[in-house]
């Protein structure tokens, strides 16, 4: 293994970001770019993504601008390990390397979605627009129409969900997705809706399993969302189950 490698993952070990950056984008400055695309295969993918994690937009970084959209997969799909509470810094990392060259921008997003993971790390990149995203694929709009079970009292089931969700997969709405007129150029913000073009207009099979996961994502957080009703007769077996035929009188 290259020297600079086992020294980048050392100074990682102790929180040297910058440093071990440095390590690594030293051999660029040496050997040429070419030297440094080939390390980067042997490079850990965790120890790729934490260099990659502290991007700034305001510098170019040599490894987001080097990196290939293999290596990129490998280590964003690892990004969940960190459990950030939003996916800001997620996003902006992936934007930075993504949409580096706008030519190439779908070679990354085809790779992501190949990793295991990668859907849901796909899923993690839209969080916060997975109304404007639903909205996209239903109306092919970038509105923030909410959505009809998002917007009422909570009162919607499972079931009425579901039902609400196989509408834009009905032979009406693919139809109507042929007549979309949104230009990549309309869209084109370096962030989620340009994004989402892509996937939809690109990689379809992405898309499709993409919007799968927003919306078991979004059953989730609607089932969460309903305070549970306690049932009478569960919680009286539970209270014989704990007291056992005493459990009456004690109360009294």
């Amino acid at each position: 293994m290259h020297p600079a490698i086992i020294n980048a993952s050392q100074l990682i070990l102790l929180g040297d970001i910058v440093g071990a950056e440095k390590t690594l984008v030293e051999i660029a400055d040496q050997q040429g770019d070419t030297a440094l695309v080939q390390i980067l295969e042997d490079v850990a993918p965790k120890d790729l993504l934490a260099i990659m994690r502290e991007y700034d937009g305001a510098k170019d970084s040599v490894l987001n601008l080097l990196v290939t959209p293999e290596q990129f997969a490998r280590a964003v799909v690892l990004n969940k390990l960190y459990g950030e509470r939003n996916n800001d810094k997620l996003r902006g990392m992936m934007n930075g390397v993504i949409y580096k060259n706008a030519d190439t921008a779908v070679d990354y997003f085809a790779e992501i979605y190949a990793q295991d993971g990668g859907v849901a790390t796909l899923g993690d990149y839209f969080a916060g627009h997975f109304e404007e995203v639903c909205n996209f694929a239903m109306h092919a709009s970038f509105d923030t129409t909410p959505l009809p079970f998002l917007a009422d009292d909570g009162s919607s089931d499972a079931a009425e969900v579901r039902e609400f969700f196989e509408v834009f997969y009905s032979l009406e709405h693919i139809l109507d997705k042929v007549k979309w007129s949104y230009t990549r150029a309309e869209v084109a913000d370096g962030d989620w809706k340009e994004s989402i073009w892509l996937l939809f207009h690109e990689l379809p099979d992405a898309f499709d399993h993409l919007i799968g996961e927003i919306q078991a994502r979004l059953l989730t957080a609607q089932r969460q969302s309903k305070p549970r009703e306690i049932d009478p007769a569960a919680l009286e077996n539970l209270l014989l189950a704990i007291g056992g035929s005493d459990t009456e009188e004690s109360a009294i």
